[in-house]
Protein backbone atom coordinates (compact mmCIF):
# COMPACT_ATOMS: atom_id res chain seq x y z
CA UNK A 1 0.00 0.00 0.00
CA UNK A 2 2.80 2.83 0.87
CA UNK A 3 4.16 1.97 -2.55
CA UNK A 4 1.36 3.10 -4.19
CA UNK A 5 0.99 6.05 -1.69
CA UNK A 6 4.57 6.93 -2.14
CA UNK A 7 5.00 6.92 -5.77
CA UNK A 8 1.30 8.99 -6.60
CA UNK A 9 2.56 11.84 -4.12
CA UNK A 10 5.90 12.00 -5.67
CA UNK A 11 4.51 11.73 -9.06
CA UNK A 12 2.96 15.39 -8.86
CA UNK A 13 6.18 16.75 -6.93
CA UNK A 14 9.52 16.53 -5.55
CA UNK A 15 9.55 15.92 -1.18
CA UNK A 16 11.05 15.69 1.60
CA UNK A 17 10.38 12.71 3.65
CA UNK A 18 9.16 14.67 6.41
CA UNK A 19 6.47 16.11 3.84
CA UNK A 20 5.99 12.67 2.05
CA UNK A 21 5.04 11.41 6.57
CA UNK A 22 2.78 13.93 7.27
CA UNK A 23 1.40 14.10 3.91
CA UNK A 24 0.24 10.45 4.56
CA UNK A 25 -0.71 10.42 7.49
CA UNK A 26 -3.41 13.08 7.00
CA UNK A 27 -4.23 11.22 3.84
CA UNK A 28 -4.15 7.45 5.76
CA UNK A 29 -6.22 8.35 8.89
CA UNK A 30 -6.64 12.27 9.49
CA UNK A 31 -4.33 12.94 12.82
CA UNK A 32 -2.12 9.52 12.38
CA UNK A 33 1.42 10.11 12.59
CA UNK A 34 3.66 7.92 10.29
CA UNK A 35 6.76 7.35 11.91
CA UNK A 36 10.02 7.88 10.54
CA UNK A 37 10.65 4.01 11.24
CA UNK A 38 8.09 3.34 8.89
CA UNK A 39 8.65 6.32 5.90
CA UNK A 40 12.57 6.16 5.75
CA UNK A 41 13.47 2.13 5.33
CA UNK A 42 10.19 2.55 2.72
CA UNK A 43 12.03 5.21 0.71
CA UNK A 44 15.08 3.33 0.97
CA UNK A 45 13.70 0.33 -0.37
CA UNK A 46 12.28 2.43 -2.90
CA UNK A 47 15.22 4.33 -3.91
CA UNK A 48 17.36 0.85 -4.13
CA UNK A 49 14.75 -0.55 -6.33
CA UNK A 50 15.29 2.76 -8.62
CA UNK A 51 11.90 3.59 -8.46
CA UNK A 52 12.66 7.02 -6.91
CA UNK A 53 16.33 8.98 -6.38
CA UNK A 54 17.31 11.20 -3.73
CA UNK A 55 19.11 14.68 -3.58
CA UNK A 56 20.21 17.21 -1.47
CA UNK A 57 16.72 19.60 -1.46
CA UNK A 58 17.78 22.76 0.99
CA UNK A 59 20.19 24.36 2.94
CA UNK A 60 19.68 22.78 5.60
CA UNK A 61 20.43 19.24 3.98
CA UNK A 62 17.59 17.47 3.63
CA UNK A 63 16.77 14.69 1.32
CA UNK A 64 14.15 15.70 -0.95
CA UNK A 65 12.92 12.54 -3.47
CA UNK A 66 11.56 12.50 -6.66
CA UNK A 67 10.05 9.77 -8.90
CA UNK A 68 12.45 7.81 -11.79
CA UNK A 69 10.89 6.34 -15.06
CA UNK A 70 10.68 3.26 -13.35
CA UNK A 71 8.78 4.72 -11.08
CA UNK A 72 6.04 6.05 -12.90
CA UNK A 73 6.47 2.64 -14.66
CA UNK A 74 5.96 0.71 -11.27
CA UNK A 75 3.11 3.21 -10.46
CA UNK A 76 1.44 1.97 -13.45
CA UNK A 77 1.24 -1.45 -12.24
CA UNK A 78 0.59 -0.63 -8.95
CA UNK A 79 -2.49 1.42 -10.43
CA UNK A 80 -3.78 -1.92 -12.03
CA UNK A 81 -3.56 -4.41 -9.66
CA UNK A 82 -7.19 -5.02 -7.58
CA UNK A 83 -7.62 -3.47 -4.43
CA UNK A 84 -8.07 -5.53 -1.75
CA UNK A 85 -11.35 -5.72 0.13
CA UNK A 86 -10.04 -4.69 3.79
CA UNK A 87 -10.12 -1.79 6.22
CA UNK A 88 -7.44 -0.11 3.91
CA UNK A 89 -9.42 -0.04 0.37
CA UNK A 90 -11.15 3.53 1.06
CA UNK A 91 -7.59 5.03 1.26
CA UNK A 92 -6.00 2.78 -1.57
CA UNK A 93 -9.22 4.08 -3.90
CA UNK A 94 -8.63 7.48 -3.32
CA UNK A 95 -4.46 7.14 -4.07
CA UNK A 96 -5.55 5.78 -7.31
CA UNK A 97 -7.87 8.04 -7.84
CA UNK A 98 -5.38 11.17 -7.22
CA UNK A 99 -3.20 9.27 -9.77
CA UNK A 100 -5.80 9.61 -12.54
CA UNK A 101 -3.89 12.28 -14.29
CA UNK A 102 -1.05 9.74 -15.09
CA UNK A 103 -4.16 7.15 -16.36
CA UNK A 104 -6.03 6.67 -19.96
CA UNK A 105 -9.66 6.61 -20.21
CA UNK A 106 -10.09 2.99 -19.39
CA UNK A 107 -8.29 2.37 -16.77
CA UNK A 108 -9.75 5.12 -15.20
CA UNK A 109 -13.16 3.65 -16.11
CA UNK A 110 -11.89 0.16 -15.13
CA UNK A 111 -11.05 1.38 -11.41
CA UNK A 112 -14.17 3.32 -11.16
CA UNK A 113 -16.07 0.53 -11.72
CA UNK A 114 -13.85 -2.17 -9.50
CA UNK A 115 -15.06 1.06 -6.65
CA UNK A 116 -18.63 1.10 -7.46
CA UNK A 117 -18.35 -2.65 -7.73
CA UNK A 118 -17.36 -3.36 -4.13
CA UNK A 119 -19.33 -0.36 -2.72
CA UNK A 120 -22.20 -1.96 -4.35
CA UNK A 121 -21.45 -5.05 -2.28
CA UNK A 122 -21.15 -2.98 1.17
CA UNK A 123 -24.55 -1.79 0.59
CA UNK A 124 -25.84 -5.36 -0.17
CA UNK A 125 -24.74 -6.64 2.97
CA UNK A 126 -25.62 -3.26 5.24
CA UNK A 127 -29.17 -3.83 3.58
CA UNK A 128 -29.29 -7.41 4.72
CA UNK A 129 -28.47 -6.99 8.38
CA UNK A 130 -30.29 -3.94 8.90
CA UNK A 131 -33.72 -6.09 9.17
CA UNK A 132 -31.91 -8.79 11.34
CA UNK A 133 -30.72 -6.05 14.37
CA UNK A 134 -34.13 -4.88 13.97
CA UNK A 135 -35.44 -8.22 14.51
CA UNK A 136 -33.41 -8.42 17.44
CA UNK A 137 -34.08 -5.77 18.76
CA UNK A 138 -37.83 -6.24 18.93
CA UNK A 139 -37.45 -9.56 20.43
CA UNK A 140 -34.73 -8.48 23.45
CA UNK A 141 -35.93 -4.98 24.09
CA UNK A 142 -33.48 -5.18 27.73
CA UNK A 143 -30.55 -4.00 24.92
CA UNK A 144 -32.69 -1.72 23.08
CA UNK A 145 -30.50 0.90 23.42
CA UNK A 146 -27.57 -1.48 22.05
CA UNK A 147 -29.30 -2.35 19.44
CA UNK A 148 -30.83 1.09 18.60
CA UNK A 149 -27.25 2.43 18.15
CA UNK A 150 -26.11 -0.41 15.94
CA UNK A 151 -28.97 0.11 13.68
CA UNK A 152 -27.76 3.94 13.39
CA UNK A 153 -24.54 2.77 12.70
CA UNK A 154 -25.46 0.63 9.85
CA UNK A 155 -27.78 3.37 8.68
CA UNK A 156 -24.53 6.14 9.00
CA UNK A 157 -22.80 3.03 6.71
CA UNK A 158 -25.64 3.20 4.03
CA UNK A 159 -25.79 6.65 3.36
CA UNK A 160 -21.32 7.18 3.16
CA UNK A 161 -22.24 4.06 0.88
CA UNK A 162 -24.98 5.72 -1.20
CA UNK A 163 -22.57 9.29 -1.08
CA UNK A 164 -19.76 7.19 -2.44
CA UNK A 165 -21.87 5.75 -5.27
CA UNK A 166 -23.05 9.65 -6.39
CA UNK A 167 -19.16 10.38 -6.47
CA UNK A 168 -18.67 7.49 -8.84
CA UNK A 169 -21.71 7.64 -11.19
CA UNK A 170 -20.79 11.59 -11.20
CA UNK A 171 -17.37 10.63 -11.74
CA UNK A 172 -18.08 8.16 -14.63
CA UNK A 173 -20.52 11.04 -16.43
CA UNK A 174 -17.34 13.55 -16.19
CA UNK A 175 -15.16 11.06 -17.65
CA UNK A 176 -18.08 9.83 -20.96
CA UNK A 177 -17.79 13.51 -21.31
CA UNK A 178 -14.10 13.85 -21.72
CA UNK A 179 -14.33 11.27 -23.85
CA UNK A 180 -16.68 12.92 -26.56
Amino acid sequence: MYDLLILTLLSSRTMSGYKLALILGSSVMPRRKISNGIIYPLLTKLEHKGYIQSRCGNSRNAKVYEITTAGKQYLQQLMQEPVSQDGNRDNIYCFKFRSFGYLNDQQKLEILQDYQAAIEQDLAVYDDILPHFSDLAQRFPAQGDYYKWVIRTVSLQQQLSHTKLTWVQDSLKQLNKEEK
